[in-house]
């Protein structure tokens, strides 16, 4: 149920790799609300563990059009297990001022302060249940066509990453083997994941290997910023022993002052 909705919807999406978010600055001018429905459809719903859980919210969100993200929970006193566990709209609090001025790099934030949540009692028996659903969002929802691109409805999974590291050993491009991946499954919307996606998830299984040398902290560094900053990107090269034999690495500033006058700069030994 829409109490108001905007004309410019389509913007509420969430993504560091600038697929997403173009109108999301309009969305924080104007507030606009929708309610899930009039009742809800997760209250008593149960789940076996904290992972199910998560993909009973999630996959509700994505029927409604929003993304999720794991929120605070309780423990019981002198141990690791929960008592109450909360998730939360991706889209739930604001923005910090104060850490913003002090940042050198800019993180895209589509934080509205949206306050619509799902919350599971978790029992002696270890059984998760909807006990409490806040259903009422302060921004417009991501149209049907648009959702696949959600953050937390992206994922690459173990062996489409290892479909992709094989065909990229064997002198394949990313770019094809997403072709022929979009081409197989029906279209973008089905593959589960952005290109983005991909190269992250490809740069991380190499710097898996890379554990235990010296090198793996700057490689590390590279991924915090890729996940934290809009328009940064990594990528490196191994040796067949995984040593790291080279590096390439630019924030959006640099891919800007190359878009307009052609700098690049480049350090050898």
């Amino acid at each position: 149920m829409e109490l108001a909705v905007m004309d410019n919807s389509e913007a509420l999406f969430e993504s560091n790799s600038g697929i997403l978010s173009t109108l999301m600055s309009e969305l924080n001018k104007e507030v606009s609300l929708f309610v899930e429905g009039s009742e809800s459809m997760l209250m008593m719903k149960e789940a076996k563990n904290e992972d199910e859980a998560y993909d009973l919210y999630n996959e509700y969100a994505f029927s409604k059009g929003f993304g999720i993200r794991v929120g605070k929970g309780r423990k019981r006193q002198n141990s690791e297990l929960y008592t109450m566990k909360r998730f939360l709209c991706s889209c739930e609090g604001v923005k910090d001022e104060k850490r913003k001025r002090t940042r050198s790099y800019a993180r895209l934030d589509t934080r509205t302060g949206c306050t619509a949540f799902v919350q599971f009692s978790i029992g002696k028996d270890g059984v998760w249940t909807v006990v409490n659903h806040n259903m009422i969002h302060n921004h417009a929802m991501v149209p049907l066509n648009k959702r696949h691109l959600i953050r937390s409805q992206r994922k690459v999974s173990k062996e489409t990453l290892y479909f992709m590291s094989t065909l990229k050993a064997s002198g394949v491009k990313v770019s094809d083997t997403l072709r022929v991946l979009r081409k197989e499954v029906g279209g973008s919307p089905m593959v589960g994941f952005t290109a983005s996606d991909a190269y992250n998830a490809l740069s991380r299984a190499k710097a898996n290997k890379l554990e235990g040398h010296d090198c793996h902290q700057l490689i590390k560094y590279f991924a915090q910023r890729n996940s934290s900053e809009e328009g940064f990107y990594y990528d490196f090269e191994l040796s067949e022993k995984d040593g790291l034999l080279s590096f390439f690495w630019r924030d959006g500033r640099m891919k800007r002052d190359y878009d307009y006058f052609g700098d690049l700069l480049v350090f050898d030994k």
